[in-house]
């Protein structure tokens, strides 16, 4: 019977130690989902910001063409 019990305990001890290494594992992978989560939502919000700057870079360059047009014209 001191056996049996001596084994069981051993056999619980082993299995928190697993439970206590995939704990572990699991805190470091949504650590490391939440980092990644970040970094989408920062590169979304500067692909954004680089799209806003293009479009005004193409409007001034139109628009200082059509005022260099209109200089030379009249």
């Amino acid at each position: 019977m001191i056996n049996l019990e001596e084994s069981q305990t051993l056999k619980i001890e082993r299995l928190q130690k697993e439970v206590e290494a995939w704990e572990k594992k699991y805190s470091d992978q949504i650590k490391t989902d939440e980092e990644w989560e970040r970094y989408i939502k920062m590169s979304r919000e500067e692909a954004k910001e680089h799209s806003k700057q293009k479009v005004i870079s193409w409007a001034l360059g139109v628009l200082w063409f059509l005022l260099v047009i209109y200089e030379l014209l009249f």
